[in-house]
Order: structure tokens, then C-alpha cells, then sequence
């Protein structure tokens, strides 16, 4: 009886899923489970013994077991080491400004350059990087990321260096990415403001490294469990006893949380920027990443019509959303005098994907152009230091720390890094000359 009701519990998702419904008829589903709950109880009320079967379920249980522990002690045993980073050298001293000015770092997950969008899905028209000029950002046209995936970009930038200590302690062969997670929870930009007064906010998102910030006076998150708990959630029976009791939407999925997150952060911005300073802002919003969830003037679209969809118009309709969202934040942030307006920086931890919904590296300039060009836009109130037209994301902070705090930091050299697959992941190895060759618009 208990395997049974394990088996319908955790498989249903996954059958449903098999059989292809949209959307699922969760009455007939759940029928379906019942007779096979009803099946066991009546076998087992019949037999005289189930130890047969009993010793033959524990053996597949056993049996599963062991190949679940094949890949989880081989992964545990290469963590055995302590898994913390190194920690960073502290920013030296530095002044602090007699009116400090907050400080927004607004992350746009995969929305790439000018550049970036047009190679992957021929956009031209998108006017933000222009509107955002005229507004007094500095907008970069060849801005680049350093790493190609989140989780190494944001620690790169939120800790002012490159990553290179990552492979020294903890090898090429390894395909942990807990140390550079840990980069990002107790990040140095963190650090360094609230040693100078700062309130740090946090927005958080569905993905893991950026769900909370442990060290933030403030966090900021939708009502929601871990990206691992709400997938395991979605694949059990419980999501369908809910819609047919009517205790919650039709299609609360990951989809609808991915959508409730972004809309969750972009409202509380909004509502931060009327809190007391001074700020630290960071909200790592994840759009126009995909799942495709909302067309271009925000409304829902269901998944049949994301999967039925061109994913350039997809990713177009997301960008469109965004950029609505980015003019109001901006007419905001921006509307009091120029003494009192914050340091705003809007800006991309990669570019788009090449291949739908998975990441398919290659070492090609074309890839590398897509995968490392970036939206990147600083305002910078009353500096004196224009940025470069080629700027990596690594430099962001030193550049505000400098120019606002005193700070003896000076640009690190432009560098971009990947690595050649999920298990090499500190296997790092330098694409900046592919990224220095080609021709920018």
C-alpha cells in the first residue's frame, strides 16, 4: 500500500507529462492513480502473504537507491574539502561622501548588446540602449560579461576580480559550482557599503544563488520555496488535488512563478525608491530569460502558445515588457535634482542563448559574441571619468568605488572566460581576442 501511494504521489507529474495533456484533465488523471491505490488494497486485502512481493519492491527500491548514490557520493566525496572560496582582499579605506548617494544595480538576466541581439535573432528596432543614453547613462556598445553563465558573472562583478583563484583551490576537474555561489551570498560590494552606512536590498529571484541574500539588511522575495522544492512539487499529485479542490490557479507551475517573481521585484523597486538612504539596491530580475511567460505588454501566455511561438518574437515580446518597465524605474529614480539622483546601473550577467532553453557552447566567434555581449548601462551622477567603449562587467564597481568613494581601484584588463563543459567548470580559459576581432555596429 505504501508503494503505491509513493508511486502515484511522485510519479503522476511525470506520467502527465508523458502522456502529453494540455492542460491535464487532472479529474481523469487522479481516477486513473485511484484505481491503481485501489488495485493494491484490494491485493493486499486478498493475499494471504505479500512477503513475495514485499522482498521484490525492496529489492527495486534498493536498486534505485544505489543508482541515485553512484552519482551522489562521487560529487560529495569531491567536496569533501572545505568548499568556501578563498576570501577577497578587502577594498582599502576609502572616504565616504558627505551625501552618499544610493546605488542601484539592476540585473537583467540575458539581455544582451545591440550587437548580441541582433546576431541571435535579427532584432534591430530595440531603441533602449539610445533611450538610455539620452537619459545620461553611459551605455558602452561593446560591453561584455566575463564569465558566460550567471552564477560566475555575478560573482565576478559583485566581488570586483576575476575568478582565477576558483581553479587554483579547487581544481579543473570539478563540476561544483557551490564556491562561486558562495562568491555571490557574501559578496565585497556588500561589504564595502555597509561598512560605510549603507542599507543593503535584496530582490530576489527563483534562481538559488540570488533567491536571498544572507548578508542583506533587507530581502525582498515572492512567497516561494526553493527552485528545487517547487520543481519536485510539480511533478507530485499535489498541484493536481489542488486545482481540482480549487486551491490555487489552473496553471500555477514554475512558468507561473517565473512570471510572478520578475513582476514581484519589478513592483518593489518602485516601492524601495522611497525608502530612506543611503541604498544598496540589487535586484537580479530574470527577464527576458526564458521561460517565455508574458507577451509585450505584460499579459500571461500559456505555455502551448510559448512552445507554438517563433522564440524570436518571444524574446522580442519579453525585451519590449522590460523596456516599458525600465522607462518608468528610470523617469523615477531620476526626477529629483541632479545632487540627490542615484547611481543607477542597468545591466545583463550574460546574453541570449543560441539553442532554445539550453545552453550549447561553442568556441566560435559568433557564440561568443552572442553569449558575452550585454546590455550595460551606467548612470553616474556627476563623474568625471567616462567609461570606455569596451567595458567588462568586472570593472562595474570599481569604477562606482572609485569615482564615489575614493577607492585606489583601478580597471582590471578586459577578460572574458568560459570553459569547455559542466564537469571543468573552473577549467577557465580566455575568448577575449574572439571578442576583440569582430566588428561592432
Amino acid at each position: 500500500m505504501a508503494s503505491a501511494f509513493v508511486v502515484a504521489g511522485f510519479g503522476y507529474g511525470h506520467v502527465v507529462a508523458i502522456v502529453g495533456d494540455e492542460p491535464p484533465d487532472d479529474r481523469v488523471h487522479l481516477a486513473a492513480w485511484g484505481l491503481v491505490v485501489l488495485a493494491a488494497a484490494v491485493y493486499a486485502a486478498r493475499a494471504r502473504s505479500v512477503a513475495r512481493l514485499t522482498g521484490a519492491l525492496n529489492g527495486l527500491a534498493a536498486i534505485l537507491v544505489v543508482m541515485v548514490l553512484a552519482t551522489i557520493l562521487p560529487f560529495e566525496a569531491s567536496r569533501a574539502a572545505p568548499r568556501d572560496p578563498a576570501p577577497a582582499a578587502a577594498v582599502e579605506p576609502a572616504t565616504v561622501p558627505d551625501h552618499p548617494r544610493d546605488i542601484y544595480f539592476l540585473v537583467f538576466d540575458r539581455y544582451g548588446s545591440a550587437d548580441s541581439i541582433e546576431r541571435r535573432f535579427g532584432l534591430t528596432d530595440n531603441d533602449m540602449y539610445e533611450w538610455l543614453a539620452s537619459r545620461g547613462f553611459q551605455v558602452p556598445a561593446d560591453s561584455r560579461a566575463a564569465y558566460r553563465a550567471t552564477d560566475f558573472s555575478l560573482a565576478s562583478t559583485l566581488n570586483l576580480r576575476y575568478l582565477d583563484e576558483l581553479t587554483v583551490q579547487f581544481g579543473r576537474e570539478s563540476s561544483d559550482r557551490t564556491p562561486a555561489r558562495r562568491l555571490i551570498e557574501g559578496h565585497e560590494v556588500g561589504r564595502f557599503l555597509a561598512s560605510r552606512g549603507y542599507t543593503t536590498y535584496h530582490l530576489g529571484s527563483w534562481f538559488g544563488p540570488t533567491a536571498s541574500g544572507p548578508n542583506a539588511d533587507v530581502n525582498l522575495a515572492p512567497g516561494v520555496t526553493s527552485e528545487f522544492e517547487q520543481v519536485l512539487r510539480d511533478t507530485t499529485v499535489l498541484p493536481a488535488i489542488d486545482r481540482v479542490l480549487g486551491n490555487e490557479p489552473p496553471e500555477s507551475t514554475f512558468r507561473d512563478r517565473h512570471r510572478e517573481s520578475g513582476l514581484f521585484q519589478l513592483r518593489q523597486l518602485h516601492r524601495i525608491a522611497t525608502a530612506p538612504g543611503p541604498k544598496f539596491v540589487f535586484a537580479h530580475v530574470l527577464l527576458p530569460h526564458d521561460p517565455y511567460v508574458l507577451d509585450s505588454d505584460g499579459n500571461p501566455i500559456g505555455e502551448a502558445e510559448a512552445d507554438a511561438g517563433d522564440e524570436r518574437d518571444l524574446y522580442a515580446d519579453h525585451v519590449a515588457f522590460v523596456n516599458r518597465e525600465i522607462r518608468s524605474l528610470v523617469d523615477e529614480l531620476l526626477s529629483g535634482p541632479e545632487a540627490s539622483r542615484p547611481i543607477v546601473i542597468i545591466q545583463a550577467d550574460e546574453g541570449p542563448l543560441l539553442c532554445r532553453s539550453v545552453d550549447c557552447p561553442e568556441v566560435t566567434p559568433e557564440y561568443v559574441a552572442i553569449r558575452f555581449g550585454i546590455l550595460n548601462a551606467m548612470y553616474l551622477p556627476g563623474a568625471v571619468e567616462p567609461l570606455p567603449s569596451t567595458f567588462t562587467a568586472v570593472n562595474t564597481f570599481r569604477t562606482v568605488f572609485r569615482e564615489y568613494f575614493g577607492a585606489d581601484l583601478e580597471n582590471l584588463p578586459d577578460h572574458s572566460y568560459t570553459w569547455p563543459d559542466n564537469d571543468h567548470i573552473y577549467d577557465f580559459f580566455d575568448v577575449t581576442a574572439m571578442l576583440d576581432r569582430r566588428v561592432v555596429p
